[in-house]
């Protein structure tokens, strides 16, 4: 199976909005987040290292969550619109480089969430303690 090479960034889009917040509320948490994306046919561990002011940006509304998307994600490669927040759940559309648009719904459990979209990709993520 061929990789679309904007497949790479949705990926980084769905990891990083696994550890976005429900509106105005501390879903977040400073520190080092861990995941698996699974697409059809391939499973992609994933790692990522949180700062304070990341968390504070993605612990704010859907005006806070869609400013830090696209300070990672730049307009100019996928184009975010529709973002959503409802108690545990983050919902946005991107369309990258002109393709289809693509719904990205995430939820969260404490220390952990899950987001899926409507492309078949899927990924889960955990807190697992301080920086490393």
């Amino acid at each position: 199976m061929k990789t679309n090479p904007h497949q790479a960034l949705l990926l980084t889009c769905v990891f990083a909005c696994l550890t976005l917040p429900a509106e105005g509320a501390d879903r977040v948490r400073a520190g080092q987040w861990t995941g698996v994306t699974t697409m059809p046919g391939r499973t992609i561990p994933n790692s990522t290292c949180l700062s304070q002011s990341d968390a504070d940006a993605m612990n704010g509304d859907a005006k806070s969550v869609q400013a830090y998307l696209e300070k990672i994600i730049p307009p100019g490669i996928c184009k975010l619109t529709d973002v959503k927040v409802n108690g545990g759940q983050v919902v946005y559309t991107s369309v990258c480089a002109g393709g289809a648009p693509n719904v990205v719904t995430t939820t969260y459990h404490g220390d952990r969430s899950e987001a899926s979209t409507t492309n078949g990709v899927k990924t889960e993520a955990k807190w697992v303690g301080a920086c490393k």
